[in-house]
């Protein structure tokens, strides 16, 4: 996939999941941010990096293993604000004039036709288009495309100046991609989140990377 690369952003304290690190969450023996990988890669990108925070020591093994770039936060608990433009300013860095995928580093169910939907339609967007987003029954979800246009706008504004600050003031340059594939609202933010995904996991078993196995009601 030429001149698009994507980033995960991995570097929330997961403090409602229990103070752990979501993306490495395991679904049927592979780590959340492994399957993530696994879809962007199978979909074409192959140009992927991920924003960490506080437990980069459970999810630099994963990335080394995966081969994913770390763009490390130095913050101890960064706000998603924060990641989204430490994201988007090593993609601008690394990749100038390339559009970038934001994909959000706890959807354990995307696979590859989640990914390829997405870009299929990128490539289709008219010409005024700068970001396109999945929306699941009203519900807006993730990965979020971003023009390399865009995050040089967002990235010109105030540091507490993110992504969804720039869509409010530009509505009408926004694709809204209208699926019923439940990945793309499916994050893992509470043990309630958990419970739900179990039940479309083959195995109805979670772990967490290097930790004991994990019951969904723990």
């Amino acid at each position: 996939m030429g001149e698009l690369a994507a980033t995960v952003l991995a570097a929330g304290l997961g403090q409602r999941m229990g103070g752990i690190p979501k993306a490495a969450l395991q679904v049927d023996g592979v780590s959340v941010l492994e399957r993530i990988v696994q879809a962007l890669r199978g979909a074409g990108v192959e140009n992927i990096s991920a924003v960490i925070g506080p437990y980069r020591d459970q999810l630099l093994p994963l990335l080394d293993r995966c081969q994913v770039r770390a763009v490390t936060h130095c913050r101890l608990g960064p706000h998603l604000i924060d990641s989204q433009r430490l994201a988007l300013q090593s993609h601008q860095a690394r990749f100038p004039g390339c559009d970038l995928m934001l994909v959000l580093g706890d959807l354990p169910l995307l696979v590859e036709a989640d990914i390829s939907l997405l870009l299929a339609c990128w490539t289709d967007r008219d010409d005024h288009v700068q970001a396109q987003v999945p929306v699941v029954d009203g519900i807006q979800g993730h990965p979020v495309l971003l023009s390399s246009q865009a995050v040089a706008q967002i990235l010109a504004a105030p540091s507490d100046y993110g992504c969804r600050e720039w869509m409010r003031s530009h509505t009408s340059s926004i694709k809204h991609v209208q699926t019923c594939a439940r990945a793309y609202v499916s994050d893992l933010d509470t043990p309630v989140d958990l419970a739900a995904v179990l039940l479309s996991s083959r195995s109805g078993h979670f772990a967490a990377a290097g930790q004991p196995d994990a019951a969904a009601d723990d």
